[in-house]
């Protein structure tokens, strides 16, 4: 699997309006000890809390396929419509789907709150709304030569977007850009392989999508600049006979796409028709002449060398950012990877008092594996590490007995922390559904250290407060088995029997959970 797949893995996030931080699904993907593999997109999408599920669907089951899939085909994962009879593959029909697909799917299952809600907020949209202010203030500003301003700015801003969007593809990014225009058999299409090819020597040494970057860029830049001392004539100018020579680019180009790679790059055909429409409005459209004037020129050139460094030092940037996340991505492979971990773990330390019989359980009581959470109420990093641990309580429910002790000391003179241990036991004893335990105790840890708030919680739960005494005959079970077991300090973490090595975050346990009870 390639950046197809997970071009394709977005796609189909965005159609079912599931928005993630695709930043960090990156890297939770090729941080992944499987990558390449549907495992490893799989995982990573329950990273996020997207239920997920793979299936193997015959040929002769293809009537009972959803309308929206993801599909392995020829070893890629494809966005595939299936509606009215008809098979789109990434946005292009074909009638051969059924003959090269691997008989594999994946489905999402999002949850109400994924439907409605983005993970970030759209800062893009905010910083379009301010570039579409500035012209509109600079075309107000000087409204001489208005029509062929707006051409240089609409094919400046295309330009510089698709440049941006080319060089994103050129270093391994995604693109906005859906897979079935850059990547499709019917419009002969492949951006990938346009920009990624390096048939002629010279694309070894040369990357035209910081080329184009540049130049788009600066034009931007330098159009703003003279347009606010309102000389954009000398603009006009210097790019009527400047872009003369972009033509021998274009057309080697073009030839580069017809005849040597043999696919077509939207992308590049974009760009390439940018600066034509600028060529040919430069030269038939007449604009008045100003005497050339020495600060224009020392604008002009302040702008274009101005952005070169700028754009040098991104490029440095990126690459030292890029060094660090290969970094992060192959020590991510090495700490999620299971066998590593297990030996790991076979040499920690082991339980000695294995009475569960106290604990607060869930899950399957007579199921073989355990997986033992010892917390504190008052535990800043128990707090952090709850949400990952509700997670594979309601994933593993049926796999796991799982066990809960507070790690109290009831000797000791402090009578609300007292009373917050009784309170919480009282509720596990108390409630019908054991699950409001653990949305008591989860709320216990919104609420801890802010004493204005806890009255809310205490009249919610109120009902389920009793007598201490059996409360505190639980919590002296507790307080017996963290002794007997010699844990000093929480959040702690027993896989059966052997404790969760220390060297290892704690929300990466949910990545060891189902090999762990797969090979027992």
């Amino acid at each position: 699997m390639t950046r197809k797949s997970y071009t394709a893995v977005i796609n189909y996030l965005d159609d079912h309006k599931i928005y993630i931080d695709k930043d960090e699904f990156e890297l939770q993907l090729e941080g992944h000890p499987d990558f390449p593999s549907l495992l490893a997109f799989s995982d990573a999408l329950n990273f996020f809390n997207i239920e997920n599920y793979s299936y193997r669907i015959d040929n002769d089951e293809k009537d009972i396929l959803p309308e929206d899939f993801l599909a392995l085909v020829e070893g890629e994962l494809t966005v595939v419509n299936n509606r009215n009879n008809k098979i789109t593959v990434n946005g292009s029909p074909t009638e051969n789907f059924f003959s090269e697909w691997e008989n594999i799917i994946l489905v999402v299952d999002p949850s109400e709150e994924q439907l409605h809600t983005k993970s970030k907020f759209q800062y893009a949209s905010v910083n379009w709304g301010i570039v579409v202010l500035l012209f509109l203030f600079l075309f107000g500003y000087d409204s001489s030569n208005l029509v062929l301003k707006l051409i240089f700015a609409a094919t400046g801003l295309i330009g510089f977007i698709f440049a941006y969007e080319a060089y994103k593809k050129t270093h391994g990014k995604g693109t906005f850009i859906p897979v079935g225009v850059c990547k499709s058999d019917y419009l002969n299409t492949d951006c990938d392989l346009v920009f990624n090819s390096k048939k002629w020597k010279v694309f070894n040494k040369i990357d035209l999508s910081e080329i184009s970057l540049l130049f788009f860029t600066s034009q931007l830049v330098c159009f703003i600049v003279l347009s606010l001392i309102k000389n954009i004539e000398f603009f006009f100018e210097v790019y009527r006979y400047g872009l003369f020579a972009f033509i021998p680019v274009a057309l080697l180009s073009l030839f580069y796409q017809m005849f040597v790679v043999k696919k077509y790059c939207p992308v590049c055909l974009v760009i390439i028709a940018s600066v034509c429409i600028q060529l040919i409005a430069s030269n038939l459209i007449f604009f008045r002449n100003k005497p050339i004037e020495s600060s224009a020129v020392a604008l002009f050139i302040i702008g274009c060398f101005g952005t070169l460094i700028v754009l040098l030092n991104l490029r440095a940037k990126n690459k030292n950012a890029q060094k660090d996340e290969n970094t992060l991505k192959r020590n991510l492979k090495f700490r999620r990877n299971y066998q590593f971990f297990k030996n790991n773990l076979s040499l920690q330390k082991r339980l000695t008092n294995k009475d569960f019989s106290s604990a607060f359980v869930f899950g399957n009581e007579n199921a073989d594996q355990t997986l033992t959470f010892v917390t504190n109420p008052f535990c800043k990093h128990c707090k952090e590490f709850y949400p990952v641990f509700l997670k594979l309580v309601r994933k593993y429910s049926d796999e796991l007995r799982i066990n809960i002790f507070f790690d109290v000391d009831l000797s000791r003179d402090d009578l609300d922390n007292r009373m917050v241990h009784i309170n919480l036991t009282n509720i596990y004893i108390n409630s019908e559904n054991k699950i409001e335990f653990l949305e008591a105790l989860n709320g216990w840890y919104d609420v801890q250290g802010y004493s204005e708030n806890k009255n809310g919680w205490y009249k919610k739960y109120s009902k389920y407060f009793g007598s201490s005494e059996n409360a505190l005959a639980v919590l002296k079970g507790h307080e017996k088995w963290v002794s007997s077991n010699s844990v000093h300090f929480t959040p702690n973490i027993f896989m059966n029997d052997m404790e969760y090595p220390i060297q290892y975050e704690r929300a990466d346990l949910e990545f060891f959970i189902p090999e762990f009870l797969s090979e027992n």
